[in-house]
């Protein structure tokens, strides 16, 4: 994949003042990589879909009280629709041209004219090195408007639009575990997952999630882990993309892939092939431990 969308959940809530942050972080909810030098695609392909992918995706829901997310495809486009209530809410549209390049629309609406006009200052700065003009940013009344152009299939931005979903609504309305009495707070869970082969520990806290899944193959012979932690500091992120691409660079696991987003590292690797009840035990107490350091205030990360 050789692509970033342009949004996440975890910088959505942040930009919208539900979580803390850190205001000496540049990082901001846009975070497009595209490798597209021309900007003769640029006014052709957003000008085409402005209005039909994005005018009923917009605004606030004042009628609900919970945040909510929604995906929604069509032969051509995949789209996400984040609303949280009185606030904010966030939409992009993700559609097929028939060239190589995708067009990515996005649209941020704002209830709050200052947090409006930090963020669009934000916007505009990042948007401004990208120096083929091909993320283009627009501020009026309460929204700004984002546009990009980049790579990726539908099917691959839809897997991370509904990724993202799971997400956010976690951050913003909490999650029941079987794993935690933490039930319904969202600034914390861990939770565990078994199937006939493979084994999942996901946690997340204050913004930040940590998620790893070990699969065994099918004569048991080997297990591959894919470890995905997402950060809120983007600058971290890198600095962990750099070593997990160095450590791999020089292994001698074939399997060893390292994929990094502007605020997530996800590592592909052999591990030690312990059975999975071994596995499973190891993360049930690692959530215990983890949820016991939550309740007794003595948790400052994921980790």
């Amino acid at each position: 994949m050789n692509f970033k969308l342009w949004s996440s959940a975890v910088l959505l809530v942040a930009s919208f003042g539900l979580i803390a942050c850190d205001e000496s972080n540049p990082s901001s909810s846009s975070n497009a990589t595209q490798n597209n030098g021309s900007t003769g695609n640029q006014g052709t392909s957003t000008g085409d879909n402005q209005g039909t992918n994005q005018g009923t995706n917009q605004g606030v829901n004042p009628s609900s009280g919970t945040a909510s997310c929604n995906v929604s495809t069509t032969s051509n486009s995949v789209t996400i629709e984040q609303i949280i209530p009185g606030t904010g809410s966030y939409t992009s549209t993700v559609t097929d041209n028939g060239t190589r390049y995708r067009t990515i629309k996005s649209v941020y609406t704002y209830s709050d004219a200052q947090a409006l006009s930090e963020e669009c200052e934000r916007e505009k700065k990042q948007a401004s090195s990208w120096n083929d003009g091909s993320v283009q940013v627009t501020c009026t009344g309460d929204k700004i408007y984002v546009d990009v152009i980049d790579e990726g299939s539908l099917r691959e931005h839809e897997a991370d639009f509904r990724e993202m979903c799971e997400d956010f609504l976690v951050w913003t309305n909490g999650s029941t575990s079987n794993n935690t009495s933490n039930t319904g707070n969202s600034a914390f869970k861990c939770e565990v997952t078994r199937s006939d082969n493979a084994i999942t520990i996901n946690q997340v806290f204050m913004g930040e999630a940590f998620e790893e899944t070990t699969t065994w193959a099918p004569d048991g012979s080997y297990a591959i882990g894919v470890r995905k932690i997402t950060y809120t500091d983007a600058e971290e992120a890198t600095e962990e993309c750099s070593d997990e691409k160095s450590e791999a660079r020089y292994s001698d696991d074939a399997s060893y892939t390292v994929e990094c987003t502007t605020h997530s590292v996800k590592v592909t690797k052999k591990v030690k092939n312990y059975d999975i009840d071994s596995y499973e035990a190891y993360y049930k107490a690692w959530c215990e431990d983890q949820n016991n350091r939550f309740q007794s205030g003595d948790m400052s990360r994921y980790i």
